[in-house]
């Protein structure tokens, strides 16, 4: 059976391709197509929609790679998969935010000697290929105006998030005007607030494991009582452990790039997780990690647009995809958790600089941020392929996790490593590289090395393959003397 197209209406907003899939994509979540039937023919769509094949191709396989149709030879695609109606409606359950007063915690942290950064760092972009006379043009037009020398407004520069509501909604479906989001320096701020916001001393907060260390530590100072779920599939956190969450007060992950093993989860598991915060009436902490540099296709819709935003924060940052100095960040939340939200954000960090903010802005508003962010696509994607061909020819054992997706790669073998002292070691020679046990927070002790591969050159990824290849044997035998 086919559907019938019936009444269809582009929103004028954006490309005709972003515009076709919004209007494909509501029909398919709002059940107006059922799940079983197929689309109307790719010519037959052209026909009617008056747009050509390629457009409607490339919207059709979008749609396929997020899960919602299925392409089959011969007889076109199949719809196999449409959201429940809650997804639809305003939540009536009870999703709350912590009631408690701050305490201060005396906390003590390790602070290791070394470098701040070196080669192969995960999580620090390419700044050799970063705009930067543009961005001092850009400056210089703001760093005058008295304007931006007085009290900023807690929530934000007004110009920067009307520009991140649009752009949120363009490319990650986030549904927010700009009262929903409140501007923080950085991203583990944004992470920090949002652990106070949703969670007291003793609450039950749940996180991915392998996962995202400074997270771990946000939560840490929470004092939440932290459990993990396993998150080391490619699909990212096994949704069938989640029935072992009940009371759990916010759930913490990454769907769109797991950290740091890469997996990204469908959107049948997206349904299921949002339908189970539901019922539990747990808030998700979506840290929409390495949306912008996906390679295969183009990123899923975020949980916050898919819930309509309720029970959802949605945590952002532009870290990566402009530079780690910035210290910009940002969440997106219901605007009934805005208040407390804001005076956290005063409480623990005050003001968030003007300029940056009023330059970011501009950058956004002006094109030049979607085009650097084409670019910088295009020359991750190559230096991850790069990558992988090295480690394919010289460590022909590794098994590689990552590879469709973001700044770095996480490398496992067949056999345990000391990777620790190796990372340790390499400190010492220049390199950033991370030990993956340090991710592992739970269950079955995993051992590995998560690399960076923005911040380098082709020569020096050569060269720390090359000397991985002379020092691993050396690590392998010492974690099997451990």
């Amino acid at each position: 059976m086919r559907v019938e197209l019936g009444s269809f209406f582009l929103s004028g907003q954006g490309t005709l391709q972003q515009q076709l899939y919004q209007a494909l994509r509501e029909k398919l979540l709002t059940a107006q197509w059922s799940s079983g039937a197929f689309l109307p023919s790719s010519r037959q769509l052209a026909n009617e929609l008056n747009l050509s094949r390629n457009t409607i191709n490339q919207v059709l396989q979008q749609l396929v790679a997020e899960g919602y149709l299925q392409g089959q030879p011969g007889r076109g695609y199949l719809i196999v998969s449409t959201a429940p109606d809650q997804f639809f409606q305003a939540s009536s359950g009870p999703f709350k935010v912590a009631e408690t007063e701050m305490e201060l915690v005396d906390y003590s942290i390790s602070l290791k000697s070394g470098p701040a950064s070196g080669l192969l760092q995960p999580g620090v972009p390419d700044l050799a290929a970063f705009p930067f006379a543009l961005w001092q043009k850009l400056t210089q037009r703001h760093s005058g105006r008295a304007a931006l020398a007085g009290m900023a407004d807690v929530m934000g520069y007004l110009p920067l998030r009307l520009a991140l509501k649009d752009y949120l909604r363009q490319s990650r479906q986030v549904l927010c005007d700009e009262d929903s989001i409140l501007i923080t320096p950085g991203a583990q701020a944004a992470l920090f607030v949002a652990a106070k916001l949703v969670s007291k001393a003793g609450d039950k907060v749940a996180m991915e494991s392998p996962g995202y260390p400074r997270l771990r530590q946000a939560l840490q100072l929470s004092e939440a009582d932290i459990h993990y779920i396993d998150a080391s599939s490619e699909q990212g956190i096994a949704t069938a452990e989640l029935e072992q969450l009940e009371g759990c007060k916010a759930l913490f992950v990454t769907p769109a790039h797991q950290y740091p093993l890469g997996g990204i989860m469908p959107l049948t598991e997206r349904l299921q997780l949002l339908e189970w915060s539901r019922r539990q009436h747990c808030v998700l902490v979506e840290d929409d990690y390495d949306s912008e540099f996906q390679f295969k296709h183009r990123p899923i819709a975020s949980l916050q647009g898919l819930a309509q935003g309720q029970g959802v924060i949605y945590v952002g940052s532009f870290s990566k995809t402009l530079f780690p100095a910035l210290r910009l960040g940002y969440l997106v939340l219901p605007k009934q958790w805005m208040p407390k939200a804001a005076a956290l954000l005063q409480a623990l960090y005050g003001d968030v600089a003007l300029v940056p903010q009023a330059v970011t802005a501009d950058f956004i508003l002006e094109g030049h941020f979607g085009r650097h962010l084409r670019k910088m696509r295009q020359l991750y994607q190559h230096k991850q392929q790069y990558c992988l061909n090295l480690i394919r020819e010289f460590l022909p054992d590794a098994i590689l996790h990552a590879r469709y997706a973001g700044l770095h790669l996480c490398m496992e073998f067949p056999y345990s490593i000391a990777d620790q002292q190796l990372t340790a070691e390499l400190v010492q020679r220049g390199y950033r590289i991370q030990p993956l046990s340090r991710y592992v927070f739970s269950g079955i002790k995993r051992t590995g090395l998560v690399i960076g591969l923005a911040h380098t050159t082709e020569q020096q990824l050569m060269a720390a393959v090359r000397l991985l290849v002379v020092l691993l044997p050396s690590y392998k035998a010492a974690a099997a003397v451990e």
